[in-house]
């Protein structure tokens, strides 16, 4: 039998311990097998020791592998006796070989198709790893040998590799992978020389580094006698399964497209089916529909065809619509023209040279999730059993998939966060639509996405305002800024009679006469004044006498832990009107927002909501946000009674709320009604949704306009607390809201009486009536 090495040169380290073939190992583990009388076969044993004694020239370690050829009789005993009889010289993979080197002097034919490509020559290396990283495996393996055998320590030493292989031509030279265990309980290891003495607590710290290792043991102390026993085992469908697991675990949108092409190379090496192809494809649901990704559709054994869209989707209609209406495995083992007649979007298969064919559905929880595509060349070389080989990979493909249809969800969501902004489930369909024909356009010929427009959609507009907010807000700061030249006056006082500086009667004397203005009328300009005053001329000055005057310190201390430190300006009355308005805006937020998910229930609407000084918001429904759903007016009316009714709960809540704010703000609650559809189109520069056409702008314009309108006669402020008022322009408007007042009143919701008023000419605007009428707050 001819000695199968590496090629010359593959290895630098072939050389760096001595290592020979001896049997000597055997033979003394034969005489411990031979001793135990309660073994069976001890005897047995015993005449097997005889035959190697016999044979005194092969109890002495051989110079080479070619020696142990003149031996043969003694080889086969070896042979016979490491591997089981069972073991079938054709089909299994094992071989014994020279201790450290790739020199293997007996194997079965199958090891030496499997690792060798000429015949004679040893891969050595598993495909895709570096010669150098054999190396260094083989040397800390050898080290671990010895810590072992020659110093009895606890080291556990791997004695099996992967190795991916292409499998012998009976499959086709498809890729395999195996499990090679090299045995080494038949080497002996000789030291030549001293033995160093090496502490097993060292090894542990030093964690048997190579580096440390080769420094305190070199090689050259040490021989091996003996032989290894090389066994490999076809672990093809273990490992397909282990990187199919990394594919799905690692799967991210960078690396989508290659985890399918590695995929469907693993699906290819578990069915072991010669001159195949394997194509998975995702078939995602996009707003309730399968869609097909061109992307993935290109190379697909079915749809695959270039520059032809039209053509492509029209097959895959068609496979959709049988794959939905038969979830099993469709298998033609012979494709021609009357075996593919029944299914016609397989028509292109003999075009393509396609001869045996196999297509399955991957379904998960009642829905198609891909499709498992297996196409050969030669005819029947596809069948039920090669889809049984597939079976364990099935449960990954499910996982595969399903992080795929979240890649392709997250990147719909991605654009449209983009383009539009967070959307509401009403309406983020069809930015979801948008989206999905964006990312299918081919990157070349994508431009701007185009307007989202909503048509014939019927508005509802109100307003929440907090009554006077301006005054409010201005007399917070009167009193802040009143209070620090209260406190100023004080403290420059103290200082004046303690230091001599004629500059604080100059400072003093602002002080008062803008005190003075304060409490009489003052104007914005005013109020820069005194900000400027005590930011550039106070800060400054009590900042310097108190690092330069120790015995003002105490006075200018109860100034500085008055003021806001980061602002230097008393800020509390401010302070208590912002956190009163904020409790106002809240309540009414938080109550709108439970309220937009009821009114959703009976029909979906848009709803959206902003801040200004109090909490506006828009409302639009019809048919053209609804996706499914068929519109009727009863739903618009529905939801302007809730928006009355709601209007009289916020005016009852804001009321509640005033005994718990700091400053008892008031609230004012308004309605524009408005009977005629307008069309709405997002705006991509506002991110937010606007009126479209120049008839629907003057309900835009009515909008701003109505909040602070007067009536007439008399000029009084359309708005006032407690009360909701209700703008109309026609009298059908007026007649249908009068019946949800009077439904109201009657629930008690709403005070008896309603107020008809005329409203003063606005600009661009006129004719506009109201009705206001006065909220229930203590029912």
């Amino acid at each position: 039998m001819k000695v199968l090495t590496a090629q010359t040169g593959v290895f630098k380290d072939e050389g760096v311990i001595d290592s020979r073939i001896s049997f000597a190992p055997f033979v003394r583990f034969l005489k411990e097998k031979a001793a135990n009388e309660g073994d069976t076969r001890a005897a047995y044993y015993r005449q097997l020791v005889d035959k190697f004694e016999q044979t005194p020239t092969a109890l002495v370690p051989f110079n080479g592998p070619e020696e142990v050829s003149a031996h043969q009789e003694l080889l086969d005993i070896v042979a016979a006796n490491v591997f089981p009889v069972t073991a079938d010289m054709d089909k299994d993979i094992y071989g014994i070989g020279m201790p450290y080197r790739f020199a293997i002097f007996y194997y079965s034919e199958q090891f030496k198709k499997v690792f060798t490509k000429d015949g004679e020559h040893l891969a050595a290396t598993p495909q895709g790893m570096a010669t150098e990283k054999v190396e260094r495996d083989k040397k800390e393996w050898l080290y671990k040998l010895i810590l072992r055998k020659v110093y009895d320590f606890p080291v556990n030493y791997d004695t099996e590799i992967i190795h991916t292989v292409a499998t012998s031509e009976k499959n086709g030279g498809i890729k395999g992978y195996v499990k090679v265990k090299i045995d080494p309980r038949f080497v002996d290891i000789k030291v030549k020389g001293t033995l160093p003495d090496i502490c097993y607590d060292r090894v542990c710290l030093e964690k048997a580094s190579l580096e440390w290792l080769e420094e305190v043991l070199p090689l050259s102390l040490f021989a091996l006698e003996g032989f290894v026993i090389w066994t490999v085992k076809d672990v093809t469908q273990e490992q397909v399964l282990n990187r199919v697991k990394d594919l799905v675990m690692n799967m991210n949108e960078t690396n989508e497209l290659q985890s399918y092409r590695k995929l469907e190379e693993n699906i290819l090496a578990a069915s072991q089916i010669r001159d195949a192809a394997v194509h998975l494809l995702p078939v995602p649901k996009v707003n309730g529909r399968y869609v097909l990704e061109s992307r993935f559709s290109e190379t697909d054994i079915v749809l695959g065809m270039q520059g032809n869209e039209k053509q492509q989707q029209h097959l895959f209609q068609q496979l959709l619509e049988y794959v939905l209406q038969n979830p099993l495995p469709l298998i033609i083992p012979a494709v021609n023209e009357n075996s593919i007649q029944p299914y016609p979007f397989l028509k292109y298969l003999p075009l393509k040279g396609i001869k045996s064919f196999i297509m399955a559905p991957i379904m998960h929880e009642n829905g198609l999730l891909g499709i498992v595509e297996m196409a050969s060349t030669a005819e029947n070389a596809i069948n039920m059993e090669a889809l049984g080989q597939l079976e364990p990979l099935h449960p990954l493909a499910v996982l595969l998939l399903s992080r795929s249809l979240d890649i392709l969800n997250n990147r719909i969501n991605s654009v449209v966060k983009e383009q539009f902004t967070a959307l509401q489930p009403s309406v983020e369909w069809k930015f979801i639509d948008a989206a999905w024909h964006y990312l299918h356009t081919p990157p070349e010929e994508r431009k701007y996405i185009g307007n989202i427009t909503f048509e014939d959609v019927y508005p509802l507009y109100g307003a929440v305002d907090i009554r006077n907010s301006s005054v409010e807000r201005s007399n917070a700061i009167h009193e802040d800024l009143r209070e620090q030249l209260l406190l100023t006056q004080e403290t420059l006082r103290h200082i004046d009679g303690s230091i001599h500086l004629p500059l604080l009667e100059e400072l003093h004397f602002k002080n008062e006469r803008l005190l003075g203005d304060i409490n009489t009328t003052m104007v914005s300009e005013e109020e820069q004044q005194i900000n400027d005053f005590l930011d550039q001329e106070i800060a400054p000055l009590f900042r310097h006498l108190y690092e330069s005057h120790e015995q003002l310190q105490p006075a200018l201390d109860n100034y500085f832990r008055t003021i806001d430190k980061t602002e230097g300006h008393i800020l509390h009355h401010r302070q208590e009107y912002e956190e009163s308005l904020a409790a106002i805006n809240m309540a009414i937020s938080k109550y709108l927002d439970k309220e937009k998910e009821n009114i959703q229930l009976s029909f979906p609407c848009y709803f959206e909501k902003y801040r200004t000084d109090g909490i506006e918001y828009n409302i639009y429904i019809g048919q053209s946000i609804a996706q499914h759903q068929k519109f009727d007016l009863l739903y618009l009316r529905n939801l302007r009674l809730w928006q009355l009714s709601s209007m009289a709960q916020i005016a009852r809540l804001t009321h509640k709320l005033k005994t718990e704010l700091k400053v008892p703000l008031q609230t004012t609650q308004l309605i524009l009604a408005h009977s005629n559809p307008i069309d709405i189109s997002f705006r991509h520069d506002e991110r937010r949704f606007d009126v479209e056409g120049a008839y629907n702008i003057r309900y835009e314009i009515m909008k701003k306009r109505i909040d602070k309108v007067h009536t007439e006669p008399g000029g009084e402020r359309l708005t006032q607390p407690n009360t909701i008022a209700i703008v109309y322009a026609f009298a059908k408007e007026m007649e249908e809201y009068r019946k949800y007042i009077h439904f109201l009143q009657n629930k008690n919701l709403l005070k008896p009486g309603i107020e008809m008023l005329d409203l003063e000419e606005l600009q661009g605007i006129s004719g506009l009536k109201a009705m206001r009428v006065e909220v229930n707050l203590e029912a």
